[in-house]
């Protein structure tokens, strides 16, 4: 387990990306589409989580009054925005799934304040959260062309057909029903869930909970304060449970993700490598990660290349069945895809010729800074991730809740690992003056 020395520090970086992960996760849920305040406030925790991780939150654990601040901030998240939009009804069973994982937070909280071990609250916690996410998907159905696509794509694919070739049925009217157009483990992972319960998003949520369950085993066995109510939160975040319910594939990009962080943390890197070739074939824009992941010492090129390798393993014979088609609906559809108005980014107040120069110039500062401030650790792995993701995501064309949230939870598992794996603060009295 990776243990870095932390004398003479302070946690405030620390709780100060822990506060702005929080708000950028309920600002979002909040502020699902495009408002100028909902945008400037992104902003806002974009620029303090830089600061942040510029003045060492990967150094120290985050205090307990921030965690304790940040599961409350939670809990009025999930009360003020609960995962009702887009869906058929709202049934028992989805108010009983919000209820349960209100109740995880609070739980979290509980387990934050007692002085005794964690491990048997730890276990009630993720089963707490297994239950809501469960309840979620049992208890509504979206309306959004994802899930549709989806389940069709799962389907079809066990009956021999290319997911990139279909029309799929049952899209709401004006959305996309005619193109796949994520990478293929987003209709392969979830293919147990539709095969065994009919439902994609069992297996996505299964996914999402392992990656938490991982986090939390690790802050259980560290023993350390505040590791286990970090962990959970991150399942519990504003949005999660609706990320869940909409099938979005960033519930199997953070599961595997949050995985590979524990993973390198018990030195398990080539185990991390499989996990992050899974988020990898997951969603385009993970890619963004590789050289940052190469450059981590706990991982490097070698892995680096081994997990690229075989997430086109995976990716080759889907483009290879039908070339054309795969680079139009993974490609081509997002590339040429108009700006969209609604998008939570910064991109439509950017003049046209800058707008792609400004991402890739926010992405570039956020690998100078990750490379040069954080240090080469699991957590510190997590949190720069989150970073680089939010780079992007401020000045993306198309940047929605689902986005914006893996980068909030990308910040708080790091810090989670951070706070299992590093020692606690201590500070050191300066010498006593000399005599006379």
């Amino acid at each position: 387990m990776t243990v870095t020395d932390t004398r003479r520090r302070t946690a405030w970086p620390a709780d100060l990306a822990l506060v702005a992960a929080v708000l950028m996760a309920g600002s979002v849920s909040r502020h699902a589409v495009y408002t100028a305040f909902g945008v400037t406030l992104l902003i806002a925790c974009v620029l303090a989580l830089a600061v942040a991780l510029w003045q060492g939150a990967a150094r120290v654990a985050p205090s307990r009054p921030a965690v304790l601040a940040a599961l409350a901030l939670a809990v009025v998240g999930q009360v003020i925005k609960p995962p009702y939009m887009n869906v058929v009804d709202r049934n028992a069973m989805l108010r009983a799934g919000i209820y349960v994982c209100i109740g995880v937070t609070v739980l979290a909280a509980v387990l934050l304040l007692s002085r005794r071990r964690t491990g048997a609250g730890a276990v009630a916690a993720v089963a707490g959260l297994a239950v809501a996410y469960g309840l979620v998907v049992a208890g509504a159905k979206p309306v959004i062309d994802v899930w549709p696509i989806l389940q069709g794509a799962a389907r079809g694919l066990v009956d021999g057909r290319n997911p990139y070739d279909m029309v799929f049925a049952g899209v709401p009217a004006g959305q996309v029903n005619n193109c796949f157009n994520y990478l293929p483990g987003t209709f392969l992972v979830p293919l147990p869930g539709r095969l065994l319960f009919g439902d994609v998003r069992y297996a996505e949520a299964a996914v999402l909970l392992a990656g938490v369950a991982a986090l939390v085993w690790l802050a259980a066995r560290s023993g350390r304060p505040g590791a286990v109510p970090l962990a959970l939160l991150a399942g519990t975040l504003p949005g999660s449970l609706y990320d869940v319910q909409q099938a979005w594939n960033e519930t199997i990009v953070f599961g595997a993700l949050a995985a590979a962080g524990v993973l390198l943390a018990v030195r398990r890197p080539w185990w991390a490598a499989a996990c992050f070739a899974v988020a990898l074939c997951t969603k385009q824009h993970v890619v963004l990660l590789l050289p940052l992941w190469a450059l981590w010492p706990a991982f490097g090129p070698r892995r680096a290349v081994g997990a690229a390798a075989g997430a086109a393993a995976v990716t080759l014979p889907f483009f290879l069945w039908n070339p054309g088609r795969f680079w139009h609906c993974v490609v081509e559809f997002f590339v040429d895809l108009p700006a969209r108005t609604d998008s939570l980014s910064v991109w439509q107040w950017v003049p046209g010729p800058l707008a792609t120069a400004t991402v890739l110039l926010l992405v570039v500062a956020a690998y100078a800074l990750v490379l040069r401030g954080v240090p080469r650790t699991p957590g510190g792995l997590l949190l720069g991730s989150g970073l680089v993701l939010a780079a992007f995501d401020l000045a993306n064309k198309q940047s929605f809740l689902n986005q914006w949230l893996l980068t909030a939870q990308l910040v708080v598992a790091g810090l989670a690992l951070t706070a299992a794996t590093v020692r606690p603060v201590r500070e050191v009295p300066l010498p006593a003056a000399p005599p006379g």
